[in-house]
């Protein structure tokens, strides 16, 4: 028999609502960033698990094809029935199991995205029973505008109830990924409702009867009310920065289920400040409670704090009750003295503590079941043109995206899954590329486990025909950030931020390696990439970012008056950054018309020709040129042009808005501004006449009525090609 939990009673500190601060011992020089728990009862003392320890695999999982997502369970033989599905994007699945009198009853629980986030998508909790292995239909255990979804599932074992089964899932703002913009240098314009990703989470617990009907019972989260009762608190913002995430259920046998999850309030979050303090990560607290028909028993804090999003929790049965298994630590640019891998908790169910009826669990009216619509799969046809006889199509992405691996905002940005969660549902993406920071996954070590998930969350992502994902991350080195995009057979093109970039650049080629320039607008203060255009490599570095949402900053001058005109041979496009969702494209035109798949290797190519354009809005953006007497084949936008007097220009397109008007740009200056009718479908023909000089460029800016833009890339003349880094 095991020995009974090692225990040491926490410190209670006074507070109206019984909160334990925790006060980090960083500091900027505007804002001190504080943290809060919850006031607990007990910490648990874990200890390391036995060596070749492995995470069970979920008893239900989601298979993703061309065709889209499936929900499947294994069953004993080793095969699999398939649950639900097709569906354009599914979670997470898991399952429990229980015998009753009538046979082995299964519960399957998985979430699933539906709808365009524009008009009310969002992630739904679904359920499905199966008895003795024969699937019911699905039924709708959450549903709404808000993000549910992770789904946990557990049956209590009661004797007088073997049925009875609760799901826990996690809860956050309605219209999660719709368009979001941070506030350059202040980073505080979140509120409850318009976020990032990982704005604020609650845990939702509820019974699931036998017909589907559905009970909640409130699980006391005391963090919301202290951020809403705080005196400085910014309108808007009484749930931003307080999480209670990723639950996970397990019974006890004799009519118990503990509950466990993720729990930390980041105050400065929802506060009236100048500006959000960053590169500041305390982790995660594991609170674990039971609860017993009398309600929620005492709070126990595990010792050991969780540090990202993609770190599992698990219960499991020993002969005395149950242990938790969680991973811990975090390998980023900080000296991190925390245990890096897993540990275990053990857990007792004392039924008779007299703090067992501490919180009482307040039962919300019964559901009925309502049986889940039927599977669909959103249907994305991709714009397609014809350029002298070859077709292309229009692939929309986002090639700088940061989630909690990343130090900046780890609270904030998301986990890994958030990123492909957000790409391939409400983002609705062609590609991505995650691209945290060389330096936060482990010093750039290539055999370390933050880029190992980097690695194995892509290439599970990355489904040809339907999505594509490129392994890629961000070095920053002497004010020369830049994202990296690899199409190497393997994932060793990780490298430190350092050596310098001329360096970097050399231990690769072109064909395998290319790296795109942080957004460089000046920013007040700052001096932002300033050394960024020191080095030269048209190969290596083709294109740039001319937009960043998380800044909400255009590079239009910048790019110009120290790229361009310095003879920099840069296409544009528009990244999201950290924070920021569905406000800045990647846009590519790829060969191939809309029955081509597309691959990593074309979209690679695709980029390295600069045939692609920066948007804030899915903006249909093409742009040509041709010799103005005909004479010669019709050039794409990035391409040289031949040598020729005059060249005839010709946009057109279809917005997200009417359009305003288009305007030509050449040497720093607009040529010309071109009036369009409100509408969404645009054209126009320009007859461009360079000047005699060498290393001449054009390119085209749309602006719409909604002030959302499209930059292309530019066309050049007369343009000599560097490749020495220098």
């Amino acid at each position: 028999m095991e020995s009974p939990p090692t225990t040491r009673r926490a410190l209670e500190i006074g507070a109206s609502l019984g909160l334990l601060f925790v006060v980090s011992a960083l500091r900027t020089t505007r804002q001190q960033d504080i943290y809060r728990e919850d006031q607990y009862a007990t910490e648990l003392v874990t200890r390391p698990v036995e060596d070749g320890f492995t995470f069970a695999p979920p008893g239900a999982r989601v298979d993703r094809s061309i065709d889209g997502d499936r929900v499947v369970l294994a069953d004993a033989e080793g095969g699999t029935a398939v649950i639900r599905g097709p569906v354009t994007f599914a979670g997470s699945a898991t399952s429990a199991s229980v015998e009753t009198p009538d046979g082995r009853l299964q519960l399957v629980v998985w979430d699933e995205y539906d709808g365009e986030v524009e008009h009310g998508g969002s992630f739904d909790v679904l359920g499905a029973f199966l008895l003795d292995g024969k699937p019911e239909p699905a039924f709708v255990i959450a549903r709404g505008p808000s993000f549910q979804a992770r789904p946990t599932v557990a049956f209590t074992g009661r004797l007088d109830s073997p049925g009875e089964a609760w799901v826990a899932w996690e809860e956050g703002p309605d219209g999660w990924g719709r368009a979001y913009r941070s506030v350059d240098q202040q980073w505080n314009n979140a509120t409850d409702s318009h976020g990032p990703l990982h704005t604020w989470r609650s845990t939702r617990l509820a019974r699931i009867e036998r017909d589907g009907s559905v009970t909640e019972h409130d699980v006391p989260m005391p963090s919301f009310e202290f951020q809403r009762l705080q005196p400085d608190r910014r309108p808007g913002a009484e749930r931003v920065g307080v999480f209670y995430e990723r639950p996970e259920l397990f019974s006890t046998g004799e009519g118990g289920l503990w509950l466990a999850y993720r729990h930390v309030h980041q105050s400065q979050a929802g506060l009236q400040i100048p500006k959000l303090s960053t590169h500041i990560e305390r982790g995660f607290a594991v609170h674990v409670r039971l609860l017993t028909q009398g309600g929620f028993g005492p709070l126990y804090r595990i010792d050991e704090r969780q540090r990202d999003g993609e770190q599992r929790i698990e219960f499991r049965s020993t002969e005395s009750g149950a242990e938790l298994v969680l991973e811990t630590g975090r390998a980023d640019r900080r000296k991190d003295g925390q245990f890096q891998g897993v540990r275990t908790a053990s857990l007792t169910a004392d039924t008779g503590d007299p703090m067992r009826d501490f919180v009482v669990s307040a039962k919300r009216p019964r559901r009925q079941g309502t049986l889940a619509a039927p599977a669909s799969v959103r249907q994305q046809i991709r714009p397609t043109a014809v350029v002298d006889g070859q077709p292309y199509s229009l692939f929309f992405g986002d090639l700088h995206r940061h989630t909690d691996l990343s130090l900046c905002f780890p609270f904030f940005d998301g986990s890994l899954d958030d990123a492909y969660r957000y790409a391939m549902g409400p983002g609705a993406l062609d590609f991505v590329a995650v691209t945290d920071h060389a330096r936060d996954l482990d010093q750039g070590k290539v055999e370390s486990r933050p880029w190992q998930l980097h690695v194995a969350a892509a290439d599970r992502h990355h489904l040809p025909g339907r999505f594509l994902t490129f392994r890629a991350y961000e070095r920053s080195q002497a004010h020369t950030d830049h994202n990296v995009l690899g199409l190497t057979e393997g994932a060793d093109f990780l490298r430190p931020h350092r050596p310098p970039l001329k360096d970097f650049w050399a231990e690769f080629p072109a064909s395998e390696v290319f790296t795109i320039p942080h957004a460089t607008a000046a920013v007040p203060g700052q001096r932002f990439c300033g050394d960024v255009w020191t080095k030269r490599d048209d190969l290596k570095r083709p294109i740039a970012e001319i937009y960043q949402a998380f800044r909400d900053v255009s590079s239009m001058t910048e790019l110009q008056e120290r790229a361009l005109l310095t003879g920099q041979k840069l296409g544009f496009i528009a990244s999201s950054d950290h924070l920021a969702t569905s406000s800045a494209y990647a846009c590519v035109w790829n060969p191939g018309d809309i029955t081509e798949p597309g691959s990593r290797e074309s979209l690679f190519r695709s980029l390295q020709s600069r045939r692609c354009y920066g948007s804030t809005a899915r903006i249909e953006l093409k742009l040509t040129a041709a010799h103005a007497e005909a004479l010669g084949p019709t050039h794409w936008m990035g391409e040289d042009l031949p040598d020729a007097p005059d060249y005839r220009i010709e946009v057109s397109g279809r917005g997200s808005a009417p359009l305003e008007r288009i305007e030509y740009w050449s040497n720093g200056e607009l040529l010309h501004s071109a009036a369009t009718e409100a509408d969404t479908h645009f054209g126009d023909e320009f007859l461009w006449t360079p000047p005699a000089e060498p290393q001449q460029y054009l390119f085209v800016r749309v602006i719409q009525r909604d002030g959302e833009q499209a930059w292309s890339s530019p066309f050049f003349v007369r343009w000599d090609s560097v490749t020495s880094g220098e």
